[in-house]
């Protein structure tokens, strides 16, 4: 029987029971009782009991595709080695499951009364399925994604401002005409992105025409097609480019080096994410470094809190990132050999 399933019967919240089952503050006594009662009836292991336990959080990693999530090599990888490397600080051991599009099998598997806490990596989630969140009787924690109009605990990255910061660098450097390497696939960071793109290209008063928006598949190897395929029907570049994401970013590179565009004579490219291979792509690419160990590290803090406190008001958080200039962007019409 797991907590929702007690939180019924005794006629209370998840929060409630998992209050009394951590030995926490936050219930009035006589409800105490009447829960541990709940629980005693159901033979449910006793507060005192499970409070000696080892404490463990779970980290859901949802796949609805895998291109967003397993193709940007090392961005969750540093986020989840982050928060493993926390939790063992804070006396917690971490247990993964991965999560391959049936979220709602998934979540309803899962003995929650072996953990104090979820966190959930939502990239790819779709917003039809946020509702099933609601399912987890303990508290948890999104990251990656702001959960719009959806009242949860979430730590993410602030697209909006880091997308004016790429854009208003290649405005810096005299570039008057912008291209858009967008994603063909629809998440809420691409969503983000792409509304602050438009609206700092009108704030910088960059032409951005529509013809210069070139939808690219989000994998090192489907940019490069994608991007290919445009060239093959003429496609003519303007001086520079922002990419939704680094991936994006190199695919295209590589493919407009074949048609003999010189990088960044031709053309200034920025990315976002900054991946290892960022530094070591031919040339190396100008990017805006998001910073994933600190991502990792806030959202167990968050966690931690909901769980001493799970009455407490949900918090989104979200994080900055800083400029890296390397050497595919460049001043305009810098004369490169």
């Amino acid at each position: 029987m797991n907590i929702r399933e007690i939180a019924k019967i005794a006629g209370v919240s998840p929060a409630a029971v998992s209050l009394v089952i951590n030995n926490k503050k936050g219930v009035g006594e006589e409800t105490r009782k009447h829960i541990i009662s709940v629980l005693e009836e159901y033979n449910y292991t006793l507060p005192r009991k499970i409070n000696k336990a080892p404490k463990h959080i779970l980290f859901i990693k949802y796949i609805k595709n895998g291109m967003i999530v397993e193709e940007n090599t090392g961005f969750v990888s540093s986020i989840m080695d982050s928060i493993e490397n926390d939790c063992r600080n804070q006396g917690y051991d971490l247990s993964i499951i991965i999560s391959e599009n049936n979220l709602e099998n998934t979540l309803s598997h899962i003995n929650y009364s072996n953990y104090q806490g979820l966190i959930f990596l939502g990239t790819e989630l779709e917003s039809c399925r946020y509702p099933l969140l609601e399912k987890i009787p303990i508290p948890f924690l999104v990251i990656d994604n702001v959960m719009p109009n959806f009242n949860c605990n979430c730590v993410v990255i602030a697209n909006k401002e880091i997308v004016n910061q790429a854009v208003s660098y290649l405005a810096s450097l005299g570039h008057k005409d912008i291209a858009y390497f967008r994603s063909d696939m629809s998440i809420q960071n691409f969503v983000e992105r792409s509304e602050s793109f438009y609206q700092a290209c009108n704030k910088l008063n960059l032409n951005f025409n529509p013809a210069n928006e070139f939808l690219l598949t989000p994998t090192l190897l489907g940019a490069y097609n994608s991007m290919k395929a445009y060239l093959e029907k003429g496609a003519k570049l303007p001086s520079c480019a922002f990419a939704d994401n680094d991936t994006i970013a190199i695919g295209a590179i590589k493919a407009l080096k074949e048609y003999r565009y010189k990088i960044p004579k031709d053309i200034s490219i920025i990315g976002f994410d900054d991946i290892h291979f960022s530094a070591i792509n031919s040339p190396s690419l100008t990017t805006m470094n998001v910073p994933k160990k600190l991502i990792g590290s806030i959202a167990l803090k968050h966690l931690l809190n909901s769980i001493e406190d799970p009455t407490g008001n949900s918090i989104k958080s979200h994080i900055g990132a800083t400029l890296v200039v390397r050497h595919s962007t460049c001043e305009y019409g810098f004369n490169i050999d």
